[in-house]
């Protein structure tokens, strides 16, 4: 059986080249998980950039170039409610990130950012919103009126605004962080993840989801399986073998130092997860109508999860 007779069929998966999910992906290749799992998952890699306002996953899951991407369970509401039909159906993980400034800055907390220039990749990214929200919420102030907010438009474009001193901090995606940290020049003040019990989390929930076209997810779910479970084999392996973390060092992370790797790698081991069930929309739907409470249509983009922004049944 050729490799696009695949029993499970074929899925055209498109995913950024800073993002992490492009570690995951290389070890469902090496291993052949796609191939144990009966279904055949061919990978292309985008540009780190925003178009239309949108991410370069986003933009090829709504031109048809691909199947599946990874973005924030956010950004799918909001596209939904602008009529886009797309729908999650697999949880990556709780992919936030942190706030990152200069080693001998004064920003010591949330509490510092009035008055400084921010950085974001864009306004509508999920650190933002989280940062947004817990001002709000913990500090009494929306940092959107009350800071100078610049948008990079890219991550890597946010790192290099940082390193040359445009913003004083930079709400960076997670896996970039290590890199900053180990060169000794920058610390993070805050980590994402700190913020969410302000915000009512109590639970790991995912942040990031895997996102299908809906026309996609109705016609072909026996792949969507497919995949759920060859992810799951990858999160296990990459969780219990620190041997692959060494090769994905060599072959996908080789300007970052074994220190930067290290830090890449046991916070990707706590931000992952597999489980995706009524209880973790239930959760994410509590989160949402906090931030929404807290901020507003305003911060968020949307007002409401849309019907069919989240597909059970997928990951059996």
């Amino acid at each position: 059986m050729s490799e696009t007779q695949r029993r499970n069929g074929v899925m055209r998966g498109a995913f950024e080249t800073t993002g992490s999910c492009r570690l995951v992906m290389y070890v469902i290749k090496k291993l052949e998980l796609d191939a144990k799992h009966d279904f055949l998952l061919d990978i292309h890699y985008v540009k780190d950039e925003i178009q239309r306002s949108l991410e370069s996953v986003e933009v090829a899951l709504q031109e048809g170039s691909t199947d599946i991407i990874s973005i924030d369970w956010i950004s799918v509401a909001r596209e939904r409610a602008h009529g886009i039909p797309i729908t999650a159906g697999v949880p990556y993980g709780r992919t936030i990130g942190g706030i990152v400034v200069p080693k001998d800055s004064s920003i010591q907390s949330l509490e510092d950012l009035p008055g400084k220039r921010i950085g974001v990749v864009r306004k509508v990214d999920k650190n933002w919103i989280l940062t947004r929200a817990a001002c709000i919420k913990r500090y009494g102030f929306d940092p959107q009126r009350e800071a100078t907010v610049i948008e990079a438009l890219s991550k890597s474009k946010l790192t290099h605004r940082l390193e040359t001193g445009d913003v004083e901090a930079a709400l960076q995606f997670w896996q970039l962080i290590p890199p900053l940290e180990a060169s000794g020049k920058y610390r993070q003040v805050v980590d994402m993840i700190d913020l969410l019990p302000y915000l009512g989390v109590q639970k790991m929930i995912p942040f990031s989801v895997f996102t299908f076209r809906e026309e996609f997810a109705k016609g072909q779910p026996q792949t969507i399986r497919a995949y759920a479970r060859a992810f799951a084999d990858a999160v296990d392996y990459m969780k219990k073998n620190d041997e692959i973390w060494e090769e994905l060092h060599e072959k996908m992370l080789s300007q970052e130092t074994p220190q930067a790797v290290q830090a890449i790698r046991d916070r990707w081991r706590a931000r992952v997860m597999t489980t995706w069930n009524e209880e973790t929309i239930r959760n994410v739907r509590l989160l949402f109508e906090e931030l929404l409470k807290v901020g507003g249509k305003e911060v968020l983009g949307v007002d409401r999860i849309p019907e069919g922004t989240f597909s059970m049944g997928l990951t059996a």
